[in-house]
């Protein structure tokens, strides 16, 4: 009997280890979980999405985001949540909207509240890398937008601020660019990681390398032009002369090399009316747009660097791209130029393609937000579930090529240059409406009979208004609960360099904009 209990005990103890072995086997042969993908986000300041060749502009200004874009789903109808960096970095970031995170308020916006939670905070909870290299301003960590970056880089820590704006600028993203591929290549490769690159190239002052305007200004000689601006300027130093000419090239140049920020401005405003020089002259127009497109070309070449790592054979299928931008910019619409300080496509209409594993090259028309970047990333990565709260909505079954049940649009202009202008803005469909809380009135635009938004037709449709405004009303009461439920007010800190912002192009008085030449030339 025992001797039959000892073989039957052998005999359970080999078949045990038969099925050890056996499950060891099955768990080797098993393929291993493929690593999520990576998360790359370009956000190019300031650029306008029909000054791109994949956007139908008939300049050359981008040929190589057009050749990444063709293998992207393009939106393109894409509306940003505020026309200035700030806010709108932050609501891209957060999926909020910015009278939710609070981040407003021109000059200093101060820090985002911890209670926010971005999306690099969610990707670095699951084992994600997170880097993050910026120019600075108002994409600065100083905002909140470090929350859950691990190596965040501000160029603006880098640059000499001693230097005139033109210097200052020139060769930033290419040092940019530099860091970024050198923290690619030098990364744990067995890690996922969260990668967020913002450039300034294509805001004010417009820079680009002569070679690069000339494309678009075939006349433009730089040297020969600061030459001549050297002397108006020396000439108004020391006699307070300067006539007509001088005035043109020092408005001219304003949006170039911001010349003439050391000197006594008493009495140009006076001259500018002496001389009938006009704020908006088309022509001067004209050569702000060649010197922007001018931004972009240079922009587009230096990214081919940046665009062609990420088609390199360890990333290629594993990496999912965003091509974004905060804002667009005025060129004379509306009798403005520059941003922030009203809410029309030309500044609210921004890029947005999106490239990579599971994503289809397809254009896609339906109207999206900034706002719905953060789920439409996390329901491709599979991390929707147990999401924090967001105001936004994946977009990915646009990008399957099925429909999406469509959503208004809400942009805010909260703090803009002193905090005058307190402007709301819902788009639905073709409809713009605009709410000015200090005016207590609204205007409204058809954009499909006037996609330049130059009539007022609120008389017209007042049922329209009725309903937009009962849409923008529900919005701001959805805001006040988001923000009990997972924001609060901003915390205290450190406003961007003055002189930094400076040298990016942005004055005293406010975010860019406004129609009449500022005194400070």
């Amino acid at each position: 009997m025992r001797l039959r209990a000892a073989q039957q005990h052998s005999g359970f103890r080999w078949a045990a280890q038969l099925v050890v072995c056996a499950l060891a086997v099955s768990v080797a042969c098993q393929p291993e979980a493929p690593r999520p993908p990576n998360v790359v986000v370009i956000v190019l300041d300031t650029l306008r999405p029909d000054h791109l060749g994949t956007y139908g502009y008939g300049l050359p200004t981008s040929p190589n985001l057009d050749a990444w874009a063709a293998g992207a789903a393009v939106f393109e109808n894409a509306q940003s949540a505020a026309p200035w960096t700030a806010p709108s970095l932050v609501s891209l970031f957060t999926s909020l909207y910015p009278s939710v995170h609070n981040v407003t308020e021109y000059g200093a916006p101060g820090q985002l509240n911890e209670r926010v939670t971005t999306l690099a905070e969610v990707l670095k909870a699951r084992g994600y890398a997170t880097a993050a290299f910026t120019e600075g301003g108002y994409a600065s960590a100083r905002l909140g937008l470090d929350q859950g970056i691990a190596h965040y880089v501000d160029a603006e820590a880098h640059t000499a601020l001693d230097a005139r704006p033109l210097e200052a600028k020139r060769g930033r993203l290419r040092r940019n660019l530099d860091a970024t591929l050198n923290w690619i290549d030098a990364r744990d490769g067995e890690r996922p990681f969260f990668l967020f690159l913002q450039t300034y190239e294509t805001h004010t002052p417009y820079c680009a390398p002569q070679e690069h305007v000339q494309r678009f200004a075939p006349e433009w000689d730089e040297a020969a032009e600061h030459a001549e601006l050297a002397r108006v300027l020396a000439r108004w130093k020391a006699s307070r002369e300067i006539d007509a000419a001088g005035l043109e090239l020092l408005i001219s140049h304003r949006e170039h090399c911001a010349p003439g920020n050391d000197i006594d401005a008493t009495g140009l405003d006076e001259r500018l009316r002496e001389h009938a020089v006009a704020a908006l002259d088309p022509q001067r127009l004209a050569r702000w747009r060649a010197w922007y497109d001018a931004e972009v070309h240079y922009a587009d070449a230096e990214l081919a660097r940046l665009l062609e790592r990420l088609e390199a054979a360890d990333l290629r299928d594993n990496t999912l791209v965003v091509v974004t931008s905060d804002h667009g910019e005025e060129f004379g619409e509306h009798g403005r130029f520059g941003h922030g300080g009203a809410l029309h496509d030309e500044t609210l209409r921004v890029v947005l393609a999106l490239r990579g594993p599971g994503v289809a090259p397809r254009r896609v028309g339906e109207l999206v937000r900034t706002v719905d970047v953060m789920p439409t990333l996390l329901e491709l990565l599979g991390l929707d579930q147990g999401a924090p709260p967001l105001q936004g909505r994946s977009l990915v079954p646009l990008l399957r090529g099925r429909s999406l049940r469509a959503e208004p649009a809400f942009s805010h202009a909260l703090a803009q240059r002193g905090n005058e202008d307190r402007l709301w803005s819902v788009r639905e469909g073709a409809w713009r409406l605009v709410w000015d809380a200090q005016t207590q009135s609204a205007r409204l635009y058809d954009l499909a009979s006037d996609p330049g938004e130059t009539r007022n037709v609120a008389n017209e449709h007042a049922s329209v208004c009725e309903r937009l405004l009962a849409l923008l009303n529900a919005q701001r009461e959805q805001d006040a609960v988001f923000e009990q439920r997972v924001s609060g007010p901003v915390q205290a800190g450190a406003a961007p360099d003055a002189r930094a912002l400076e040298a990016l192009g942005y004055t005293s008085t406010g975010e860019r904009g406004g129609g009449a030449p500022r005194s400070k030339l």
